[in-house]
């Protein structure tokens, strides 16, 4: 009996001292979120910059502060263009989540000159090499934010547009819109399927959500549906045809010459989904309020 006590016993601590070194950045909160970034430090994370390489960031263009994470707060005559580009990105792939992010612009731009519009953008689905990785991009950009871009060639995805001239996205299934599927295998330049709203504040705190259901994905922007893709595919590694489904890979952070803040970073899991787009992705009042 005092053996059978001892094991159950030992079996208990084994128990809470699993639980106690799970990273609590794994675990989800009451209403199913975890978060991504812990308001501390890069946990889970590393930092690619083109000009040094991988965790070699020597003029801090990503660092946190005060619990956000703050890309670029450095003098603007302190670095040159090709310095600061480059991406925060997570260690694990992720598929089937909603990926939640808060960021709002700063004023420092390199170079310091630059009047372009401020950019930045999530990207998600990525994989690659860290120098030239694939991945589907939802552009955080002045005016912009919420356009879905390909990058990297060889993805292909379909939606349903408007031509006004360039493909933006409609959510009316009627009338002048139809479907159109962008990219493909021999793709090698980045294309982009423009956002059919602006929702952005550009002097204050903005959100943007990706939902990714196997491989189909919406963009939310201030709680407004803005972009919506379904069949997202890859090349195949073996051969260009046929194209295979892209469901999994890592989530990225870009810095590309704007100052801009980034909290609130987090995922909730959702169960893969076999449906349609438009089934699986639910109403856009479903989508928006979650």
């Amino acid at each position: 009996m005092r053996m059978l006590c001892s094991l159950r016993s030992s079996f208990v601590v084994a128990i809470i001292c699993a639980l106690l070194t799970v990273p609590l950045s794994a675990q989800a909160d009451q209403d199913g979120w975890i978060t991504l970034f812990n308001g501390k430090n890069f946990d889970g994370w590393y930092k690619f910059l083109l000009a040094t390489g991988k965790n070699s960031d020597p003029k801090s263009v990503f660092k946190v502060e005060n619990g956000m994470i703050h890309v670029l707060g450095i003098p603007g005559n302190s670095a040159i263009e090709r310095e600061v580009e480059g991406y925060l990105a997570t260690n694990q792939e992720y598929s089937d989540v909603r990926i939640h992010l808060e960021y709002k612009w700063g004023t420092r731009r390199i170079p310091s000159d630059d009047e372009s519009k401020k950019n930045s953008g999530l990207f998600y689905l990525v994989s690659g090499p860290d120098k030239n990785p694939q991945a589907v991009q939802c552009q955080i950009e002045e005016s912009d934010t919420g356009d879905l871009e390909l990058d990297g060639g060889s993805l292909s995805a379909t939606t349903q547009v408007v031509q006004m001239p360039f493909p933006m996205y409609s959510e009316d299934d009627y009338g002048p819109s139809y479907h159109l599927t962008i990219g493909g295998p021999l793709e090698t330049r980045d294309v982009r399927i423009i956002k059919n709203g602006d929702f952005e504040d550009r002097r204050d705190w903005n959100t943007v959500d990706v939902v990714l259901e196997g491989n189909q994905s919406t963009h939310i922007v201030n709680s407004r549906i803005v972009n919506r893709v379904w069949d997202i595919r890859q090349r195949s590694p073996h051969k260009p045809y046929p194209m295979i489904p892209l469901t999994r890979g890592h989530i990225y952070l870009e810095s590309t010459g704007a100052e801009i803040w980034f909290r609130n970073v987090k995922i909730k899991p959702l169960k893969p989904s076999a449906q349609s787009a438009k089934s699986a992705s639910g109403s856009a009042a479903e989508l928006a309020g979650q």
